[in-house]
């Protein structure tokens, strides 16, 4: 699998778009014109094909609208278009003409809707591609059915690696990376429509003395058939993942504090109330936090952490409530601008837990900026972004670089010679940028073609049979280790 064709999508309107579709579109290499506007009616991101086709040379289409750029007559043609999209249309084409290296032709100028989770719409894009005698059909439409027929055959293939890699092996739970992949989403749902959301850590009491006593084969069996008695008194709507060791979370949306408490407490007795073979009877420990406004998933995580080491260092056997906190906001300035973004697949990850979370800090400085971008946020604002951006991609080479020189992977040199080349290439960028003589759509391009989808969905994935995951659990920092 070649990084031109990796298996992830986007939803553009109605219209199903691969990712790397888009990332295509985005090169510079890419014969479609592609971009993107606000609804202000200015560009916010485009890619050189299109800005050779309407700007003079050395000129850049963000912050520019078509009234700037095309005759009036195509003009009125597009804002047909526009009309159309802001009618409730997912998308609308025009035949017109244009002048490019003194010769005027015909070209297919599709425009899409681009809606937000919650279909309003955010964003118009706009695909061209001349016209030629054989089109029995829009080109660029075309176009769009090739990205979806390359990707068609690969989709079903992530589902069941996603399946795979988002399923802990031993107890059939969730595990800590699908956990978190789902703690965004429902964050999010949180924010936009005001619903109550907890988080339950549970531990087993005791469990490092039935290993040392039972042996790992029972302990194994123990979480297992703790599982089963948990995933059968949890509601539908709840997800349970094992954490880590004998730590496990359980995820509660549309979920109040008192009823995340008095479920933890029912899940408590069930337990204690269960027989386990071989050692009888086991009992947990539970922590309880409602997430409060304005809070990270750290913060969140923390307060539960902190209510679950109370209940261990209070007893055993009982359930502690995380108190309530101060709101930080009233989540009025949260911004959906995830209509189009770089999604992290379970499939990229190489087991090395600090290589992974590395790609993962790229892929969301990479929508972070895209997101800024898109939503008209000011120069400063998103130069600071680049800036994070770019001192993040130093630090995870510098990180990679030392991992996959102990692991022994044969081309190490060589691949430091690559982030070395892409480091500079980001320097120069950068000092484009604040210089005013590039856009910083051009930063993203960079990021999300040449550093994301090339290199470290390319590359990178030459070292990854060369590493293997830790065997030991992991132990989150900050949790109660040495009181299990």
């Amino acid at each position: 699998m070649t990084a031109d064709t990796l298996p992830v999508d986007d939803v553009v309107g109605n219209a199903l778009v691969p990712i790397s579709g888009l990332l295509r579109l985005l090169r510079p290499t890419s014969a479609v014109g592609f971009a993107i506007k606000g609804l202000d009616g200015r560009y916010r991101l485009a890619n050189p094909a299109i800005e050779e086709l309407l700007c003079r040379p050395g000129e850049h289409l963000a912050g520019r609208s078509e009234d700037e750029l095309v005759p009036s007559p195509t003009c009125s043609l597009l804002a047909e278009c526009d009309r159309r999209i802001l009618a409730g249309e997912t998308s609308a084409w025009a035949r017109v003409e244009l002048a490019r290296s003194g010769q005027r032709r015909h070209y297919s100028w599709l425009k899409m809707a681009i809606l937000a989770p919650d279909q309003t719409l955010q964003a118009i894009a706009s695909l061209i591609e001349p016209v030629t005698r054989q089109q029995a059909s829009p080109a660029i439409q075309e176009t769009l059915r090739r990205l979806q027929d390359a990707n068609r055959d690969l989709q079903q293939m992530v589902v069941e690696l996603e399946q795979v890699a988002s399923t802990d092996r031993l107890t059939g739970a969730w595990n800590r990376r699908r956990l978190e992949e789902s703690v965004q989403s429902e964050m999010e749902r949180m924010v936009r429509y005001g619903h109550s959301l907890c988080l339950l850590l549970i531990d087993v009491d005791h469990f490092k003395p039935i290993n040392d006593q039972y042996g790992h084969a029972v302990g194994d069996a123990v979480l297992q058939r703790l599982t089963a008695l948990l995933q059968a008194a949890l509601r539908k709507v709840d997800s349970l993942s094992r954490w880590g060791g004998e730590e496990f979370a359980v995820l509660c949306p549309n979920t109040a504090r008192a009823t995340a408490a008095a479920a933890a407490e029912r899940l408590r007795q069930e337990v204690a109330n269960a027989h386990f073979a071989t050692v009888g009877r086991v009992s947990v420990s539970i922590g309880v936090a409602e997430c409060a406004a304005g809070e990270s998933w750290d913060e969140w995580f923390a307060r539960a952490d902190a209510a679950l080491y109370r209940a261990k260092s209070g007893g055993r056997n009982q359930v502690q409530v995380a108190p309530e906190v101060p709101c930080h906001g009233d989540g009025k300035g949260y911004v959906v601008a995830n209509f189009v973004q770089l999604v992290w697949r379970s499939a990229y990850e190489c087991g090395n837990e600090i290589v992974d979370r590395g790609h993962r800090q790229l892929f969301a400085d990479a929508n972070r900026l895209l997101s800024a971008i898109l939503t008209d946020q000011s120069a400063d604002e998103i130069g600071t972004i680049v800036d994070r951006l770019l001192s993040d991609v130093v630090e995870h080479f510098r990180d990679e670089e030392a991992v996959i020189t102990a692991a022994g992977f044969p081309a190490a040199g060589e691949h430091l010679l690559l982030h070395r080349a892409l480091t500079a290439e980001a320097h120069r960028l950068l000092d484009h940028y604040r210089g005013g003589t590039r856009a910083a759509g051009d930063v993203f391009q960079f990021l999300a073609y040449e550093v994301v989808t090339k290199h470290m969905l390319g590359a990178d994935r030459m070292f990854f049979d060369f590493l293997r995951p830790p065997e030991a659990a992991m132990n989150p920092a900050g949790q109660a280790g040495p009181l299990a």
